[in-house]
């Protein structure tokens, strides 16, 4: 519990920051600047995940999978340039796309900057969900809060300067996350860090991947991606710049409830990974889970106040898709909790199937929907989020009938090895 209050604090004060940022650029730019904005954070944010394949969680489970900090260490290495090879392909590959597709040309500028961005952010995330791996939550913590301060501090710098879109994107997407993961690679790999060796005789297993793990769950990264970020690339070729503009400053402020969820599900995942009986596990944190979603509904009504009056005269239009993505997004506490339970049961290719629904059914109502305006992709991630919260549930309750053995006949990944 102090891990998880760690990493969310400082998650918290990051996105706090981050939001803080969004809400200078909703007030000093235009609708169409401020919308040019939204579209480089979707493209940066969007990118960030893909160059992640599932990278973020396979550093916190094969870490704590480690029999020794030696052997997770060099797990690490061989993960973070793996990062780096594929952020740097993925910038490329999302910076044709952006270069190609017509209906992102008002928006170009930025949002290639946002794609180019992208090798600096994937890292920064790396490195945050690598010392978590290794429970240095405090650090963890801390870079989150850096970063999203940094953020800040370049966005206010340049709207008391009177810069536009483009200045604030580059402070925000490449120069925030650059020096972040400068110093989260300083605290990950500098000497004062480094485990000892293990003594003399002593056995050690040896540092490689799970690459079944890493393949799965490197496909459902990208369409993990695409259901959070892929919805303002998709309004933005179904209706126009004010559209945009106003499902973009509600997605930004909502936002925050989506961080905080993912703060408390990866602080709680390295131990989830080993805990000792699955089936305890999984009924824990459908109770956590429950709590969590629990809790936003009730701080709802007073976020739905709060968060129009400080995004200002774009308030006004953003107050109906900030209601639907808060309510999504408080649903998705639930989901965040629970959905690790399979991680640990190895049961990843149930997350993949569950994740290409999700973005079958968000895509599908937000296109069914797209005369509603900024509205439509909020109901569609509204939609999403309740499918496949009850194909989350499903196999549990399944077990609750005895009609389920994957939480009773799971073993741990180091228990199986240890007995072969």
């Amino acid at each position: 519990m102090k891990a998880s209050l760690i990493v969310v604090g400082g998650n918290a004060f990051g996105a706090a920051a981050a939001f803080g940022a969004a809400i200078i650029a909703a007030r000093v730019l235009s609708f169409d600047e401020f919308a040019a904005f939204g579209v480089g954070l979707a493209v940066n944010s969007l990118a960030v995940q893909f160059a992640d394949f599932g990278l973020g969680i396979v550093a916190i489970a094969e870490t704590a999978d480690s029999a020794h900090p030696a052997v997770a260490r060099r797990k690490l290495r061989s993960l973070m340039l793996h990062r780096l090879r594929t952020g740097a392909v993925i910038a490329v590959g999302v910076l044709t796309v952006v270069l190609l597709l017509p209906p992102l040309a008002p928006y170009r500028a930025a949002a290639s900057i946002g794609a180019a961005g992208e090798v600096f952010g994937s890292l920064a995330f790396f490195l945050i969900w690598a010392l978590q791996g290794q429970r240095r939550f405090v650090h963890a913590g801390a870079l989150q809060s850096v970063q999203g301060s940094l953020r800040l501090a370049f966005v206010g710098a340049c709207a008391i300067a009177g810069l536009g879109s483009v200045s604030m994107m580059i402070g925000y997407a490449v120069v925030a996350p650059a020096l972040t993961a400068l110093l989260g690679g300083l605290l990950l790999f500098s000497k004062s860090s480094r485990p000892e060796d293990p003594d003399a005789g002593a056995e050690m297993s040896p540092a490689e991947i799970d690459l079944e793990r890493r393949r799965v769950m490197a496909v459902t990264g990208i369409f993990s991606a695409l259901v959070i970020n892929g919805d303002v690339l998709l309004l933005a070729m179904l209706a126009g710049e004010h559209d945009v503009a106003s499902y973009t400053a509600a997605w930004r402020f909502s936002s925050g409830v989506l961080l905080v969820n993912t703060a408390i599900a990866s602080a709680l995942l390295s131990f989830i990974v080993t805990a000792p009986d699955a089936w305890a596990e999984a009924k824990l944190l459908v109770r956590r889970g429950l709590a969590i979603a629990g809790g936003w509904l009730v701080l709802l009504p007073a976020m739905a106040v709060v968060g129009p009056i400080l995004l200002g005269s774009i308030g006004d239009d953003a107050r109906t898709p900030l209601i639907i993505l808060l309510l999504a997004f408080a649903i998705d506490g639930f989901y965040f909790a629970v959905y690790q339970i399979y991680l640990r049961v190895r049961r990843e290719r149930l997350l993949l199937a569950i994740t290409i629904i999700e973005l079958a059914v968000m895509a599908s109502v937000t296109v069914l929907l797209q005369d509603e305006g900024a509205s439509a992709p909020a109901f569609g991630q509204l939609a999403a989020r309740i499918v496949v919260c009850l194909i989350i549930v499903a196999p549990i309750v399944l077990a609750v009938a005895n009609r389920c053995n994957w939480f009773s006949a799971a073993e741990r990944p180091d228990a199986a090895a240890a007995a072969g």
